[in-house]
């Protein structure tokens, strides 16, 4: 048994991604964001496009199809493709001074392709940056006593700070800044009251983990 040393710093997850993208290229996977892609659009909340507008050069990569072309076809946005995360280097789409993966490591049938393969489309001095639902969000633990798990159907996996940490550095990423950060929407509002209170005490029983790894 290893005990691991955590960060006790919050960020606000949308805010801090967007500064770290200003003015460098950008590879943005699971841009689409589905299925509140044209929920996110239509509030002006959509990363993308607040990326987009900040970085020097954004290319979006995102493996649902449909969202690709309706992105493309209804609302004109060039800068998104369909491609694979596990499988970047066939994406041929060039180096990037930051890939940033929010939100999908825990989506994947195999996170280790997916490590292996950012590590092509990185410039020199490039950055991986990943974000993911944190293993020990307090809100959702506090179910186990009573009998039920709170987890999204799609997610895989749960990764705390340590477990990524060991995870990316099988792939020779150092780790480089690390943070919580806490959920951002009001409603339901007890949520959203927990989180608050139980982040007061630890950041790391908020909604989730940021890292940002060099190579």
């Amino acid at each position: 048994m290893v005990h691991s040393s955590i960060p006790n710093a919050l960020v606000h997850r949308e805010k801090f991604l967007v500064e770290m993208c200003e003015g460098r290229t950008v590879l943005h996977l699971g841009c689409a964001d589905f299925p509140y892609t044209e929920q996110s659009i239509a509030s002006g909340e959509w990363l993308h496009d607040r990326i987009t507008r900040v970085a020097a050069r954004c290319v979006g990569l995102d493996l649902n199809r449909e969202s690709i072309s309706r992105l493309r076809d209804q609302y004109g946005i060039e800068n998104v493709v369909e491609g694979d995360a596990e499988h970047l280097d066939s994406s041929q789409l060039g180096k990037f001074d930051v890939v940033l993966a929010g939100e999908i490591i825990e989506h994947l049938n195999n996170p280790g392709l997916f490590l292996a393969s950012a590590r092509n489309v990185l410039a020199p001095n490039g950055q991986l940056i990943i974000t993911t639902t944190n293993a020990f969000c307090f809100r959702r633990m506090i179910r186990i006593p009573f009998g039920t798990e709170s987890v999204h159907p799609d997610h895989n996996y749960y990764f705390s700070h340590a477990t990524l940490r060991s995870f990316a550095s099988r792939f020779d990423y150092k780790l480089k800044e690390a943070y919580a950060y806490r959920i951002t929407n009001v409603r339901p509002l007890l949520p959203y009251v927990v989180e608050r209170l139980a982040t007061v005490i630890s950041s790391n029983w908020g909604e989730g983990i940021v890292h940002v790894y060099t190579v």
